[in-house]
């Protein structure tokens, strides 16, 4: 190991009766005091330090989870599989397992994460420590919350609470059950969690997971209009989140700076912390990180008319968002694969049952030599009825799980990253033969201002009203996709960009004449439409949808339920 200067002291061997204190000291403030846990390291990989086998397996636990906790994941995840595969003690084991499972998730092996988790829900019951069980609930709740498994990681976190010691703060329960609940998106700044959460962790004097919560909470304040709040947080937080060092929470505060300065109108100040965030990641280790960072960038270049570097930064920011939208569709789906393994799994075991108990009962026959051959058929045909119904229904899961890849959950329309590639797909069509295609984005005006009023299930319903509507006004070529939230695309194929005005403006007055959901007494809803066509930006999808996206932006700022074009804003 390094050396980490630690004076006179730290050069000699630990003597054989201080190596179990080390060990423990060392395990206890791996997160509380890290610089003090890295000096413990150095003193027990001195040469000459005794240590049993037992020991020897507890080290290696730790030096794999350092490297988990800096980031260097190729060092830690042989360090942990070795551990949670082979050391001799079966929490140790855990423990080795739970760190290990948030590598594979951030290393995309989503289905070997799944199955080690569900091995290690199995493990929990038969643990002997109280703590071990506390940290392996612990990342079973983490890796919960990623797939999107709101239900499942909430009772993990739940279930810490009771594994606790007596007197143990609840700082990291509440933070695990604040990660279930913000798993689907929708937990309001004033939810009670979030308080709860940085209050028992800074009387804990657990300040990295304190700062968990509050970054993500200065995220929600700009995000719901309330970016100076947002700011006096960063502010007040910034000291202790650089102070840490965990590269991961500074890249956030940074992305967290840069936005919030925007939505505050401060132009400068959001691009230079937005700049700072990407200097700190030259290889692109944060990338999914970057989604705030980049579109900050295009909103002040485009801002400030530099459409060159604009272009750019939303290139990014286009791929960045797709690339988050596949990765949770590819969680969610390892999620249920690994359910499905699971299944067929225990269907295999009943089905061997079964066969076992033939066996059996044909012996039973043999000895007593009643209808034996009779019996044995009818078994066996019983045996392939299973097997025949078994396989019908795995087909069938998995022609589901195909259509949910590429359909969005609440419309049934195409999701984004599909829209993108059937757009790409009709326009490389359509320019072997030089026709014409429009791309119109569409943005519901206000829709925020529903969902508060009248809550999220009408807001769903004006949605699935909206995309009904529209697909009446659409042929068959046309290309309809939820880009995300209330924002939609549609490529329309074989249309000039007057045609295109003329069947997006026809749809904005139907969408205010028509009644969309039952709960919502306005009847219909306006929507901003920016339009862009091939006659003008080519056929490249990026700088369609970059020209569109201005356009929308134009038609958001000129007052909204109208159409704006690329050419009204040249």
């Amino acid at each position: 190991m390094t050396a980490l200067g630690l004076g006179p002291a730290a050069a000699s061997a630990p003597a054989a009766g201080d190596t179990a204190a080390l060990l423990e000291q060392a395990y206890a403030i791996k997160t509380a005091d890290h610089a003090r846990f890295l000096q413990l390291l150095q003193q027990l990989h001195q040469p000459g330090t005794a240590l049993s086998t037992d020991q020897q397996w507890r080290l290696r636990y730790l030096d794999g989870w350092e490297g988990s906790f800096t980031g260097d994941y190729a060092k830690a995840e042989p360090l942990l599989r070795d551990v949670a595969d082979h050391a001799t003690d079966t929490d140790l084991q855990a423990l080795a397992a739970g760190t290990l499972l948030n590598i594979l998730a951030i290393s995309h092996h989503y289905e070997e994460a799944f199955e080690r988790a569900d091995r290690l829900a199995a493990q929990v019951p038969h643990i002997r420590e109280r703590k071990v069980a506390y940290v392996a609930l612990s990342q079973l709740s983490q890796l919960m919350a990623s797939a999107q498994q709101v239900e499942p990681a909430a009772t993990y976190a739940r279930q810490m609470m009771q594994f606790s010691e007596p007197g143990q703060s609840m700082c990291r329960p509440y933070v695990y059950l604040f990660g279930a609940l913000v798993a689907d998106d929708h937990l309001p700044p004033t939810a009670p969690i979030f308080r709860q959460a940085i209050d028992a962790c800074t009387a804990a004097g657990e300040p990295m997971f304190a700062d968990t919560v509050e970054l993500d909470l200065a995220r929600r304040l700009a995000e719901t209009g309330n970016p100076q709040a947002a700011l006096e947080l960063l502010r007040r937080i910034e000291p202790t989140v650089n102070a840490q060092g965990f590269q991961v929470h500074v890249y956030v505060l940074r992305s967290d700076f840069g936005y919030a300065y925007w939505m505050s109108g401060d132009a400068a100040n959001a691009r230079r912390w937005a700049l700072s965030a990407l200097a700190m990641d030259p290889k692109g280790n944060f990338d999914g990180l970057a989604e705030y960072v980049y579109r900050v960038l295009y909103e002040v270049a485009n801002k400030a008319g530099d459409y060159r570097n604009a272009l750019e930064y939303y290139r990014h920011y286009r791929d960045v968002l797709a690339r988050s939208v596949s990765d949770t569709q590819a969680i969610a789906l390892a999620y249920h694969s690994v359910q499905q393994q699971l299944s067929i799994h225990k269907l295999q075991l009943a089905e061997l049952g079964k066969h076992n108990s033939v066996l059996e009962l044909q012996q039973a026959l043999d000895r007593q030599q009643i209808q034996a051959s009779r019996l044995q058929l009818l078994l066996l045909l019983t045996v392939l009825a299973s097997v025949v119904i078994w396989l019908v229904r795995t087909k069938r899961s998995q022609l589901r799980f195909q259509k949910l890849a590429r359909r969005d959950g609440l419309t049934g329309i195409l999701n984004h990253p599909h829209f993108l590639a059937e757009a790409e797909s009709a326009l490389r069509y359509a320019e072997k033969s030089s026709r014409s295609v429009c791309l119109a984005l569409v943005d519901l005006d206000h829709f925020k201002q529903i969902n508060d009023t009248y809550g999220h299930a009408t807001g769903d319903a004006v949605i699935v009203g909206m995309v009904a509507l529209c697909q009446e006004h659409l042929r068959s070529i046309d290309v309809f996709g939820r880009l995300g939230g209330e924002e939609f695309g549609l490529l329309l194929p074989d249309c000039s960009l007057e045609q295109g005005r003329e069947i997006v403006d026809r749809f904005r007055l139907a969408l205010a004449d028509a009644p969309l959901a039952e709960g919502h007494p306005q009847g219909g809803v306006s929507a901003s439409f920016g339009l862009a066509c091939t006659t003008h930006c080519g056929y490249d999808l990026a700088a369609l949808m970059a020209s569109a996206d201005a356009a929308l932006y134009r038609a958001k700022r000129s007052g909204r339920n109208r159409v704006e074009s690329e050419l009204e804003g040249s």
